[in-house]
């Protein structure tokens, strides 16, 4: 009876000390990594973090209210939250709001580059694009200072900071500006770095409504100057663990300058070294060699590029630690330049001294060239090398400094513009082929159209010429406007613009009024048209975009109409696990093997260098697929000459998608 009467105190304790929490409403916005919120609802950051051990330590409990910029501002007037984060001080805000005397971050805008840029200054933006937020201060900001220093540069406009990171990422503009404490945490992500280019620094606060919660607003005071002045407190945990360790810090020079100047250094400090330990062994005559090479040695160990210093006997007198580092081989694994040529280079070296030779006979620097070495691991990488001779040790032995530049990246990168250039010729290649046979698909039925038109005007022409002309322009405008249809909606999915509009969809009903629609056309050829749709319920509906679904199947049925002279032509679907297969099966003149998937592509027919090839822009296979995928599914096409075609599509059954803006072809052209 005791131990129960306890734990129901205890339990009382615990209800009473929850209910003593004081809520604090806090206005939230997204402002990644201080505050935002994930694809979950749950608000995250490194604030999010810090607030945690107030919230333990105060017994208060944060309520977040989470909604745009504006929103938040609107909420702290009117009373609906506490305090706001990231504010930034304003002539017009303090008349309504009170700031913490504590600043939480000094922010700056920066430029972002990707790793092949070359814009290391606000000069080198001419003639660039730059991708901006629209109402950014810090874009706003750069807007002026370019205007002011008459640097021409063409601004996108992007929805957020991870649109911008995302344009620059995938090359669709030079540059972006976002604030420096996202960049520090995002610019891995997206492989970017900053160009150097900073500009407007400004602070920013907690904030109260005006003449309210001066408790909480002195609270916070206190917290945060106990906080950032200690690395090992909660607060800068949180910000290193979220920017990635990159807390506040401004590049000044651009990679590739800091590389450099290190390396220049570096031979700087090598040389000078080793000049004053030349002279000090001069003057020290009777000092052994061994020492010499001790000191050759330490000179050398910390050089921040790859250094390797031997005899013309083959020994290897020292390397640095970065030669090390990089091949993987320490100075006990590769004591002589066998040693290290049969291990990098998988073959012994027989020309050591020729080679040393030649060196001293030039008496200067010589470019060796770029040589592939193997990794202790296995790795390739290219290095570019260099030799200079370095003097005589006390027995005789000349010495070489060997130095190298690991250039693998930069050979990765050429052989990607290669590639790149190549891709670019081949697309100019199918384009060209696309408007010459774009040029005669438009002029055909406007040949037509007008001249029927003119005949038309024929004196005393009788009824029966009447209404052929007139059904033969009929005819000629259909055509015409199913091209005009076609390249519409390739342009709407090129931009971006299509959408998917998901609802109950009865896929009978549609193979029923294809059925209908084609019958009249088919049977006039002499084609047999089967439909077979039983293999699901007459009544049963799926959530999919209905219009997208009859698109692709009359685009299906329509080319197989096109290429079947003789025989059938079947349609219908199957249901399998998640998803329904729809298939289209002709027995026309078939699609060699090769061009399986070229027909999937825009501007393109299979047999568009044929001098016979059908009427069509080649733009029908091109819209089906990038439906198909907008829809979740996949399509692709069984056949071979003269074997006719079978064209087979799969979507999900059960789809609950939002309604969204893609473009699957532009997604196909960045893979490609």
């Amino acid at each position: 009876m005791k131990k129960s009467l306890l734990a129901i105190c205890y339990f009382l304790l615990i209800v009473l000390y929850a209910s003593a929490q004081k809520e604090i409403r806090v206005g939230a916005f997204n402002y990644y990594p201080a505050i935002y919120q994930d694809t979950n609802g749950e608000i995250k950051g490194f604030y999010v973090d810090a607030f945690k051990e107030i919230e333990e330590k105060e017994n208060l409990q944060f309520k977040y209210v989470f909604g745009s910029w504006d929103q938040c501002l609107q909420c702290i007037k009117d009373e609906e939250v506490d305090f706001l984060v990231s504010v930034a001080y304003t002539e017009e805000r303090v008349l309504f709001m009170d700031y913490a005397s504590v600043p939480l971050l000094t922010v700056w805008g920066e430029v972002y580059v990707n790793s092949s840029s070359n814009i290391d200054g606000i000069r080198d933006l001419e003639d660039k694009k730059v991708a901006i937020m629209k109402a950014d201060i810090n874009s706003w900001y750069l807007q002026e200072l370019t205007r002011k220093l008459s640097v021409n540069c063409t601004f996108v406009y992007g929805e957020d900071s991870d649109d911008v990171f995302s344009k620059v990422a995938r090359n669709k503009v030079d540059a972006g500006v976002v604030n420096n404490t996202f960049g520090a945490a995002k610019s891995r992500e997206y492989d970017l770095h900053s160009s150097g280019i900073i500009f407007n620094p400004f602070d920013i606060y907690f904030t109260v409504k005006k003449g309210k919660n001066k408790d909480i607003l002195n609270l916070l005071n206190q917290y945060l100057e106990e906080w950032k002045y200690k690395s090992n407190s909660v607060y800068n945990i949180a910000r290193r663990k979220w920017s990635h360790g990159d807390v506040g810090t401004i590049q000044i020079f651009p990679k590739w300058l800091k590389n450099a100047t290190i390396m220049v250094v570096g031979i700087l400090v090598v040389l000078v070294s080793f000049l004053v330990l030349l002279r000090y062994r001069v003057n020290v005559a009777t000092r052994k060699v061994r020492n010499t090479e001790d000191k050759l040695s330490r000179a050398i160990l910390f050089a921040p590029f790859p250094i390797m210093i031997h005899a013309e006997d083959g020994e290897v007198i020292a390397i640095s630690d970065s030669w090390t580092e990089i091949s993987g081989y320490s100075h006990k694994e590769i004591p002589t330049i066998s040693d290290w040529t049969e291990k990098a280079y998988r073959q012994k070296s027989t020309v050591v001294k020729e080679s040393i030779d030649r060196l001293y006979s030039y008496n200067k620097k010589i470019e060796d060239g770029e040589f592939e070495i193997f990794t202790s691991n296995g790795e390739k990488v290219i290095w570019d090398f260099s030799s200079a001779p370095l003097g005589t040790f006390d027995d005789g032995r000349r010495l070489v400094i060997s130095m190298a530049k690991d250039v693998t990246e930069r050979k990765l990168y050429e052989s990607e513009l290669i590639t790149a250039k190549e891709r670019a010729v081949k697309s100019d290649i199918l384009k060209s082929a696309f408007l010459a046979n774009m040029s005669h698909e438009i002029r055909t039925p406007m040949n037509g159209i007008i001249g029927f038109a003119d005949l038309l005007k024929t004196p005393q022409l009788n009824s029966e010429k009447q209404e052929k002309y007139i059904k033969i322009i009929t005819k000629s405008g259909k055509r015409m406007l199913n091209i005009i249809n076609d390249i519409v909606d390739i342009s709407k999915i090129e931009s971006g613009l299509t959408e998917v509009n998901i609802q109950e969809t009865n896929i009978n009903e549609q193979l029923d009024e294809i059925y209908n629609f084609f019958k009249p056309e088919v049977e006039d050829r002499g084609v047999l048209l089967r439909c077979k749709d039983q293999l699901i319920k007459r009544e049963e509906k799926i959530n999919t975009d209905d219009e997208k679904i009859f698109a692709v199947l009359m685009n299906l049925v329509k080319n197989a109409l096109k290429y079947c002279e003789r025989g059938f032509i079947d349609f219908g679907c199957v249901r399998k696990e998640n998803c329904l297969e729809f298939y289209v099966k002709d027995t026309g003149i078939g699609i060699a093997k090769d061009k399986h998937k070229a027909i999937f592509e825009r501007f393109i027919q299979a047999d568009i260098y044929d001098v016979n090839a059908r009427q069509g822009a080649g733009l029908g296979l091109a819209i089906s697929k990038a439906y198909v995928e907008m829809l979740g599914g996949n399509i692709w096409v069984e056949s071979e000459i003269g074997e006719g075609a079978n064209f087979y599509f799969s979507i999900p059954i059960l789809m609950n998608m939002p309604k969204k803006e893609v473009s699957p072809l532009q997604n196909q052209t960045q893979k490609n």
